[in-house]
C-alpha cells in the first residue's frame, strides 16, 4: 500500500513538473533563430531564383496562371500584383518588374498612410 501511495505521489510530481515547463515555454513563445540582415544583392538573386521556378514555359514573364496557382485567393492576389508592377501593360510580369519598386500610386490602398481628413460641422437643417 505504501508503494503504491509512493508511486502516486512521484508520478504526481513528474506530471506537475512537466506541466509548469510547458507553460514556462507557452510564456515564452517559440524561439526563432535571428537570422543576419539579407542584402539587397541575396533578396534579387533569391526573387529571381523563384521567379525562374514559376516560369514554367521559359518565356521570362510570369502570366497570372503562373504566378496564380490553384487556388481562387491566389488568383486574386496574382491579379492585384499584377495590376500594381506590370508597367508595359501586357498582364505579365518580367524579373526587373518583380523587383522594381513599387511608385506610391502603385502600392495597395492598405500600405499607404491615412490623410486626415479636416472635420467640418455641417449647420443643423430645420
Amino acid at each position: 500500500m505504501l508503494r503504491i501511495l509512493l508511486s502516486l505521489a512521484l508520478a504526481l510530481t513528474i506530471g506537475l513538473a512537466a506541466a509548469s515547463a510547458q507553460d514556462a515555454k507557452k510564456k515564452d513563445g517559440p524561439k526563432k533563430d535571428k537570422k543576419p540582415p539579407v542584402s539587397a544583392e541575396e533578396r534579387a538573386a533569391a526573387m529571381e531564383k523563384r521567379f525562374k521556378a514559376r516560369d514554367k514555359d521559359g518565356d521570362g514573364k510570369l502570366t497570372l496562371a503562373e504566378l496564380a496557382g490553384k487556388t481562387a485567393a491566389g488568383e486574386e492576389r496574382a491579379k492585384k500584383l499584377i495590376k500594381a508592377k506590370d508597367k508595359d501593360g501586357d498582364g505579365a510580369l518580367t524579373l526587373q518588374e518583380m523587383l522594381a519598386k513599387p511608385e506610391k500610386k502603385d502600392r495597395p490602398k492598405k500600405d499607404r498612410p491615412k490623410k486626415e481628413k479636416p472635420t467640418e460641422k455641417k449647420p443643423a437643417e430645420k
